[in-house]
C-alpha cells in the first residue's frame, strides 16, 4: 500500500499525484538549485531592487545601521518583493532569469504565508541564514529560513 505524502490517503503503486489532495508523489525527481544559481539570482534582485530601495532611501538618508541585523530601506524593499513575487508566481525576477523557483517539501508551489517566513531570514538576516543552512542543511541546500519554512530551491 502506497499513502499520500501530505494527506495520507491510500495511492496506487504508480501515482505521480494524489487524487485527494493533488501533492506530487515521487519529489525525489526534483533537481535541487546550485548554491551558485541562487546567488545569481540574488545578486539580480538586489541591483534590480537596490536601484528602486535607493530613489527612496537617498533623499532620506536611511540606512542600515547594524551589521548583521539589515534593517534599512533596501532590505525592506527587498523583504517585501521577495514575500510577493514568491508566494504568488514562485520565483523572482532573479530566480526567473536562472530558471530556479522556491517550491515546497512536496515540490509544490508555496503561498504568501510561507514565502513570507521564509523571505525574513533572506531579506534581514542574510549572513546568519546562509551559514547555518551551509553548515546543517547541505543535503536539500536549504537556508535556516528555507529548512524553517519547509521550502527548497528547484530548477525548473
Amino acid at each position: 500500500m502506497v499513502y499520500c505524502k501530505k494527506c495520507g490517503k491510500e495511492l496506487s503503486e504508480d501515482a505521480e499525484y494524489c487524487s485527494g489532495c493533488g501533492a506530487r508523489q515521487h519529489v525525489d525527481e526534483l533537481e535541487l538549485a546550485s548554491w551558485g544559481e541562487r546567488l545569481v539570482a540574488f545578486l539580480i534582485d538586489s541591483l534590480l531592487v537596490g536601484i528602486v530601495a535607493g530613489m527612496f532611501a537617498w533623499p532620506l538618508g536611511w540606512h542600515d545601521p547594524f551589521p548583521f541585523l539589515n534593517i534599512g530601506v533596501n532590505s525592506v524593499f527587498l523583504f517585501l518583493y521577495w514575500a510577493y513575487l514568491e508566494g504568488t508566481k514562485g520565483q523572482s525576477l532573479g530566480k526567473r532569469a536562472m530558471k530556479i523557483r522556491v517550491v515546497d517539501l512536496y515540490g509544490e508551489p508555496i503561498d504568501i504565508s510561507t514565502s513570507i517566513y521564509q523571505a525574513v531570514g533572506k531579506a534581514f538576516l542574510m549572513p546568519l541564514d546562509v551559514i547555518v543552512g551551509w553548515l546543517l542543511y547541505q543535503d536539500k541546500q536549504q537556508r535556516l529560513f528555507n529548512y524553517l519554512s519547509g521550502t527548497i530551491v528547484v530548477k525548473e
